[in-house]
């Protein structure tokens, strides 16, 4: 299906990339946030589906992620102050193009891994501009691998400074998601069961390995946050909430922390939260062997609670 691509100036004047797959009479729109190291053009099967189904999808690059970079090089590279807010304003810049562009229109924030996190906490600033809520890949704040590595890249500041990258962080973090699958075949494992999508990931250009040591930093203690009471409590109570995952995703602790995180909403007084976890299933389950399923499970749970 077609779709158009488009740039907007953030208020620090960063340019960020956007994709736009558009309908007429949509539905409703989806609002989709890549993971780290991604980019929004993975998610073109998903945002085509969507739109072959009545959703008008739209879908940006984060700053420092695939085509929101001035050049190849700068991939990764961030000289802010926070990381995971400044990706949570783009977002919500997004939102008000959407807004402007498609007024009145229902809006279905829809967050990945990375952008998972980002959307929490989305949510519970700017939750009054959402409809829906769709949160795959997400996590619990680690208190092993999360404690550990925000001390580590607490101390990896001291020495190298925010703005260049650390292969021990790198390491830390990407090498031990992907022990659970050892032998290993590739570096990346750990996203599927599916190798065809495996090698995709791995061999795409746009694809980021280093960050600048503040990434890793400020993405943790944005997942430190959001894993609060507080956070949780902050979210909009009548919010529709469908959280899914894998219960082989390292990063949602193998299913604990996911199941963590759903538990912790709905004791927060979220009275719509819709929780489905795929056995088998790795990192990204849109992805992943059994991703037709996946889809039509997303498509129903949008018909649900959007066609009301």
């Amino acid at each position: 299906m077609n779709y158009t691509t488009n740039t907007f100036i953030t208020k620090d004047g960063e340019k960020i990339f956007y994709y736009h797959w558009k309908t007429n009479k949509p539905k409703g729109i989806v609002q989709i946030a890549h993971g780290v190291g991604e980019h929004a053009g993975r998610y073109k099967p998903i945002a085509s589906l969507l739109q072959e189904q009545g959703y008008e999808v739209y879908a940006n690059d984060h700053r420092i992620h695939g085509n929101s970079v001035k050049s190849k090089d700068l991939l990764g590279f961030y000289e802010g102050n926070n990381y995971f807010n400044d990706a949570v304003e783009d977002m919500h810049e997004l939102t008000k193009i959407i807004q402007m562009e498609r007024p009145g229109q229902k809006v279905i924030l829809f967050g990945h891994s990375m952008g998972s996190l980002l959307s929490r906490d989305y949510v519970t600033k700017y939750g009054k501009d959402l409809d829906a809520l769709v949160l795959s890949g997400t996590a619990s704040f680690m208190k092993g691998l999360g404690t550990v590595g925000l001390a580590g890249a607490n101390i990896t500041k001291f020495f190298i400074g925010r703005k260049r990258s650390s292969s021990t962080l790198k390491s830390l973090f990407f090498n031990k998601f992907n022990e659970k699958f050892k032998p290993n075949r590739t570096k990346v494992d750990w996203i599927s069961r599916d190798d065809k999508q495996v090698d995709l990931f791995e061999s795409d250009p746009l694809r980021i390995e280093d960050f600048s040591t503040s990434v890793f930093i400020d993405i943790l203690k944005g997942s430190k946050k959001i894993n609060t009471h507080r956070t949780f409590k902050a979210t909009p109570k009548d919010l529709p909430i469908y959280i899914f995952s894998g219960d082989k995703d390292p990063v949602g602790e193998m299913g604990k922390g996911v199941k963590k995180v759903a538990k912790k909403f709905k004791k927060a007084g979220v009275n719509d939260l819709t929780f489905k976890l795929y056995k088998g299933g790795r990192h990204e389950m849109l992805n992943e062997v059994n991703k037709k399923e996946v889809e039509q499970d997303v498509i129903n749970w949008l018909n649900e609670k959007v066609e009301v």
